[in-house]
């Protein structure tokens, strides 16, 4: 059975609030963001100076400006796992990365980020941007324990403030930018137990979300919402049938897409406000980042016996779960 023995996060200082997206003149207010997605404040590596001036017409500049790379991102969030796990980074065996920014298409961002902590092991990119972390607790769980190294230390992290267009009402209030790792192992015992892990895709409707390389991000904004509550509620459902999930002590994490979206599927599932933990309100969308960091953030407040369900859908189009207990 596979553990989650660390998590780890970081988020850069930068900070969007409703107000500054509303005094950039682009049709849009705070109460309506508020009302349509739920988010007050997002964490970005842009200077505000900059999408002030240049509303991130062209995101290779933004990159340029940016204060931080997805890489350090991930290293910074990488420390902290590998430290909570109480282990060296010369323990981790196997590195997997999970990013829809990466820094360099070649070499690989998991092998920069393997090779800023100092692991020497095989490292490369499992990518599926926001459905991540059950693509990767997927992936793990489909070795035979023999198979896998003592530790496996797994990393999500984006940066696509750098990809936004900020002249869009939209797009300029979803996106924030942060990192999550956590470590894993099948030989040693942790503070989380992996019950059930799940993960699909659908690719024929791969076009409906996308993050242009040189260009900006891009989807199909209502599709997306209605698949992603719809898959959400029925991962969840799954869940409880098989698991016998109780609302009044487990916990609920979703992807943190948006506040709104995520109080459709909590009402739907009846799942409390106190055992739902989310961080999307204070930071925005992370893609793939969000749902692990939600989870790494409440780290010291798991209990004893708690199951946390996690299910989390998107590009892809993507989605799976991964259910843990302590």
């Amino acid at each position: 059975m596979l553990s989650i023995l660390g998590m780890g996060i970081s988020h850069p200082e930068g900070e969007i609030d409703n107000s500054f997206i509303e005094n950039l003149d682009i049709g849009t207010t705070e109460q309506w963001i508020l009302d349509k997605i739920g988010i007050e404040k997002r964490r970005t590596t842009l200077p505000v100076e900059y999408i002030i001036k240049t509303r991130n017409a062209d995101p290779r500049e933004g990159h340029k400006v940016a204060s931080q790379t997805t890489t350090e991102l991930a290293v910074t969030a990488a420390k902290q796992a590998i430290e909570r796990a109480g282990i060296l980074a010369s323990d981790v065996g196997l590195l997997i990365c999970n990013s829809c920014t990466p820094e360099q298409v070649a070499p690989s961002e998991g092998q920069r980020i393997a090779a800023a902590l100092g692991i020497e092991a095989k490292a490369y990119d499992v990518i599926s941007a926001c459905p991540a972390f059950a693509l990767h607790m997927d992936y793990l769980q489909s070795f035979e324990p023999d198979d896998l190294p003592e530790y496996a230390l797994c990393v999500s992290a984006a940066v696509l403030t750098q990809n936004v267009n900020y002249n869009d009402r939209s797009d300029s209030a979803i996106w924030g930018d942060g990192a999550a790792a956590w470590v894993v192992s099948a030989k040693h015992p942790g503070k989380l137990k992996v019950l059930d892990t799940h993960f699909m895709a659908d690719p024929t409707r791969c076009d409906a979300v996308v993050v242009d390389t040189f260009g900006h991000f891009h989807q199909d904004g209502r599709a997306v919402r209605d698949f992603s509550v719809r898959q959400t509620v029925r991962l969840v459902k799954r869940l409880e049938q098989q698991y016998d999930l109780d609302w009044s002590k487990d916990i609920f994490i979703g992807h943190q897409a948006n506040r709104t979206m995520l109080g459709q599927i909590t009402n739907n599932r009846n799942i409390p406000d106190e055992n739902h933990w989310y961080n999307v309100t204070e930071i925005g969308n992370q893609a793939g980042a969000g749902a692990p960091a939600t989870l790494a953030s409440h780290w010291d407040e798991i209990k004893p016996g708690q199951k946390i369900a996690v299910a989390v859908v998107g590009a892809g189009l993507s989605w799976g779960s991964v259910l843990l207990q302590a």
